[in-house]
């Protein structure tokens, strides 16, 4: 039976890739869409569009509130009646299966369809390379990573967008929401969501305002190069990239060709947060609750991570006609680990970033593309893409410190953090196209002193062989991807896409996964 089962999944995939690998009768251009370059998640007036588009004009004046609908300032929009708003809704249907050979995770709340960073990567079961007893729980979870199969719609988005001429020039406003919220909080009892119905829950994707060169709300990070992310099925895309994807911050851009300079430099400040390691919490940040166990002797249970001020970034965005370039730095001042009682100290984090696609033209091939992206700092945390990432590595217990020599022992830094990405597309035809890409993430994990997370007196030779406590903190994360995607009429693609992963935790014990996606999407 299980090879049948295995036979029939395979099956249903390879048929999908043979589906889209059929070249169509008449051939169209490639669609608009793209699951890492959306024109919402592009930089905000990053390549100087601060001004008012050129369709505002046709908005310019007074529209009767009895007025007929008629076409808005840009594209599929349309005025509302009474005001020079221009408004549209869009948005797109998207279906994901996820097959894994090996390294899959069987049960997770709700179940995700995606596999690479941020995704279930983080979590790959690891390999053990000593006799392990049956039934532990490293060993069982090794065991069941096997033929796992999930399908979600869960990715689909809807998104609202207005544009209203001022004398400031075009305020813009831009809301998006998928369906990814759920958690596993949600109805479905001891059988999951998906046991009685699949109840995907809204969550708030984008939702800002712009004017001029002023941007205020949710928006791709100031610090991110989405232009230089390669094209994936997977929704998190690869190691290596910069995150955070998508933080509430406030921005400015100024377009440079005044000055006689290419581009746009733009600044932020972002929303922030402390993310951290510890030996008593496990990873926690600043925006969670209280994780470590209650204690009458040394009070309430305490999540010693603070913020105190925001993240501050800038970027200077430069276009050329072969493709762009993009340098970004951030600096977090605002890392804090306090208790309220004996610990008490201050981080400042800082990274930079460089990224860029070039479009090199050889062959004839006008339309392939390379991406890039390189980014390296201590104490970045969330802006290196992963779930597991974060900026202070730290012993602090489980309970608070109740003495000054207790506390004295609390070590605590901001860890070093590097990686990279690459990525090639090329157009087999007009509307068919394949990108292949890797990424790497590194973490420096070295505390040091005899209370040193996994390498200190009190570490278990069980705890390093098996992955447990802090031994299980990512080192190192990798990823490749490899895809097919047929446009067979603009608006709507079909793709598949091969995706591998490797995770090496702190004690060295590694794990790999082997998946394949399909996904059909149709933008509306």
């Amino acid at each position: 039976m299980k090879n049948i089962r295995q036979a029939v999944i395979l099956g249903t995939f390879a048929g999908a890739f043979y589906v889209a690998a059929v070249p169509p009768a008449v051939g169209e251009e490639l669609s608009a869409l793209d699951s890492n370059r959306e024109p919402w998640q592009r930089r905000l007036e990053q390549d100087a569009q601060g001004s008012a588009s050129a369709g505002v004009a046709a908005a310019s004046g007074a529209s009767p509130a009895a007025a007929p609908m008629v076409g808005g300032s840009f594209p599929r929009s349309f005025l509302l009646p009474g005001t020079q708003t221009s408004f549209r809704i869009s948005g797109e249907i998207r279906d994901v299966a996820a097959y894994w050979f090996s390294g899959g995770i069987p049960n997770t709340s709700p179940q995700s369809t995606t596999v690479g960073a941020t995704g279930l990567a983080e979590g790959i079961p690891l390999n053990i390379h000593v006799p392990v007893p049956v039934g532990t729980a490293t060993a069982t979870a090794r065991a069941r990573s096997t033929v796992i199969f999930v399908q979600s719609p869960a990715q689909s988005k809807l998104s609202l967008e207005t544009r209203t001429p001022t004398v400031w020039g075009e305020a813009r406003t831009f809301a998006q929401f998928d369906f990814a919220g759920s958690n596993t909080f949600i109805p479905g009892g001891s059988r999951g969501a998906q046991g009685t119905d699949d109840p995907l829950l809204p969550r708030l994707r984008f939702g800002y305002v712009t004017i001029g060169g002023l941007l205020v709300g949710q928006a791709n990070s100031n610090f991110a190069d989405p232009d230089a992310s390669a094209q994936t099925i997977d929704f998190g895309g690869n190691f290596g990239e910069a995150g955070f994807t998508r933080i509430a911050q406030v921005r400015y851009t100024q377009p440079l060709a005044e000055w006689g300079i290419l581009g746009a430099l733009s600044v932020s400040a972002e929303a922030p947060e402390t993310d951290a390691w510890t030996a008593g919490q496990g990873l926690v940040g600043s925006d969670a609750g209280a994780t470590a166990s209650a204690s009458a002797a040394n009070g309430p249970a305490i999540n010693p991570t603070k913020a105190s001020a925001p993240d501050l970034t800038a970027a200077w965005y430069m276009p050329y006609h072969w493709g762009h370039l993009d340098f970004s730095t951030v600096v977090r001042p605002g890392l804090r680990l306090k208790d309220g009682l004996l610990v008490d100290r201050n981080y400042i984090g800082y990274g930079m970033h460089v990224g860029g696609s070039v479009k090199p033209g050889w062959f004839g091939w006008t339309k392939d593309d390379i991406t890039f992206q390189l980014e390296y700092g201590n104490g970045i945390g969330r802006y290196l893409a992963s779930s597991s990432t974060f900026a202070i590595l730290s012993n602090y217990p489980a309970t608070p410190p109740s003495t000054a020599a207790a506390a004295n022992n609390v070590i605590a830094r901001t860890i070093t953090e590097w990686g990279g990405s690459a990525g090639y597309q090329h157009l087999w035809l007009a509307n068919l196209r394949s990108t292949i890409s890797s990424g790497i993430g590194y973490n420096d994990l070295n505390l040091g002193g005899t209370s040193g997370i996994c390498t200190g007196d009190t570490t278990t030779a069980s705890a390093r062989t098996t992955g447990t406590g802090g031994c299980g903190i990512d080192k190192m994360l990798v990823s490749a991807h490899a895809n097919l995607v047929w446009n067979p009429v603009p608006f709507a693609d079909l793709g598949v896409e091969y995706v591998y992963a490797h995770r090496v935790v702190l004690s060295n014990l590694k794990g790999d996964q082997h998946s394949i996606l399909s996904r059909i999407r149709v933008e509306f």
